[in-house]
């Protein structure tokens, strides 16, 4: 065998096992989709502060219950400290686990607006009506605000006559008579469907009161020594949030059930504690429970403001509950301080260039390879006479016009795997 043919026979190999090669690389980075998405919430990104971590589904679906991994250190919960040593993050649910590496100085340089407090929406406040029961007006205010009429609730009455507590000595609800001091009570019940009361007075005055901003899911219950969260129907991830002095101290995100959870006892120490379903986003379905002393912003709501112009002449114990009640209708939610957008760029970057690679090894492994199936094709045509010296082969036109026709078939062929690899899902 002559040296020429077995250079041609290796290079042939080579190249086509290049290109191969290529097609399996390139197949196989492609398929390798960003599936996971991380999220840190916070108030600060400043070293040593908390970050509360949420994984996401590309298809939008909360990963509950994560193990979360800060540089191959397993964290007691989803809570993390910003360390400036930080360098990957590994989250781990069932038999799942995604890693992000996430620096820092990501965290640092990402720019996040504070979220301001969550007031009722302007809807819910025109609905919010104030009645009169004669020429009295009736407020019912709830321990918590927005409260759930199927839960028991303890509820403030206030009665104001010309912006002065009225000097009804007593109220009957839903026809039981109760005791008034200085145009103040409290009483507990549960509204059920109706979400209000019925008031009358022994002139004859009447009216019905509803509850002015009505709850949806959550409930407070508060003891000296412990605080309990209820729902409605059995939910899987409920964010707890505790601040002190206006400071975000962490979340817990658990289970609740409508029997109840005990927070863990860390939560007695906090003056304001929030339960929702998305601490960034809580839409309308959350409590608050507070006890701060002091109104936490201006009495600008057209419900507790036509009430806080009598507000000095009820007795301190009323004063007390209007401020407690009222805190209460204020969220703090946590702002986003990380996307993981962010790493899905830098991952389909990395992932583009390599893929930039394999195709530029596909692309010259196919123009080698054109070219010498072109050599041999066309190095290979002849014309083949018999003892005769007749032509028993096709014309050397007819020859070249095939050649010509394989090579189009093949071109067409490696610009057709390029679009098809280009454009693979």
């Amino acid at each position: 065998m002559s040296e020429k043919p077995l250079l041609l026979k290796i290079a042939s190999i080579v190249i086509y096992l290049t290109a191969f090669i290529s097609v399996c690389l390139f197949v196989n980075t492609q398929m390798v989709k960003y599936d996971y998405f991380i999220y840190l919430y916070g108030t600060s990104t400043a070293p040593g502060s908390k970050a509360l971590v949420k994984v996401l589904s590309r298809d939008g679906e909360l990963v509950s219950n994560p193990v979360v991994f800060v540089n191959g250190v397993k964290q007691p919960s989803s809570l993390i400290d910003l360390r400036p040593d930080m360098k990957e993050i590994k989250v781990v649910f069932g038999t799942t686990d995604a890693v992000f590496p996430l620096k820092y100085k990501d965290v640092a340089d990402y720019s996040f607006k504070p979220q301001k407090k969550l007031r009722p929406t302007k809807q819910e406040a025109e609905k919010a009506k104030i009645v009169n029961a004669g020429n009295r007006k009736i407020f019912l205010l709830p321990e918590n605000f927005r409260a759930v009429s199927e839960f028991e609730t303890t509820v403030g009455l206030y009665c104001t006559e010309e912006d002065k507590p009225c000097t009804d000595t007593s109220i009957f609800l839903d026809g039981s008579q109760h005791e008034l001091k200085n145009g103040f009570m409290k009483f507990t019940t549960v509204f059920g469907k109706d979400q209000g009361v019925n008031v009358s007075f022994e002139n004859g005055d009447s009216g019905y009161i509803p509850i002015p901003y009505p709850g949806k899911m959550f409930k407070f219950y508060k003891t000296k020594d412990s605080i309990t969260l209820a729902s409605l129907s059995d939910i899987k991830s409920v964010h707890i949030d505790c601040f002190n002095e206006g400071k975000w101290v962490g979340t817990d995100i658990v289970s609740v059930s409508y029997e109840g959870l005990v927070l863990p006892k860390v939560y007695t120490q906090c003056d304001t504690v929030q339960a929702s379903l998305n601490s960034a986003s809580p839409g309308t379905m959350f409590a608050v429970l507070t006890n701060i002393k002091t109104p936490v912003g201006k009495v600008d709501d057209p419900y507790y403001s036509a009430l806080s112009k009598a507000f000095q002449h009820f007795s301190p114990s009323a004063q007390k509950y209007f401020t407690s009640s009222y805190n209460s209708s204020f969220f703090q939610p946590l702002s986003m301080i990380f996307s993981g957008e962010k790493l899905e760029k830098e991952f389909n970057a990395a992932r583009d260039k390599e893929l930039s690679a394999y195709r530029i090894m596909l692309i010259i492994s196919s123009i080698l390879g054109f070219a010498l199936f072109a050599y041999i094709m066309f190095k290979n045509i002849k014309v083949v006479e018999d003892e005769d010296g007749e032509v028993i082969s096709n014309s050397l036109a007819k020859q070249r016009a095939i050649a010509i026709c394989a090579l189009a078939f093949f071109a067409l062929f490696i610009l057709g795997l390029l679009y098809f690899l280009n454009n693979l899902a």
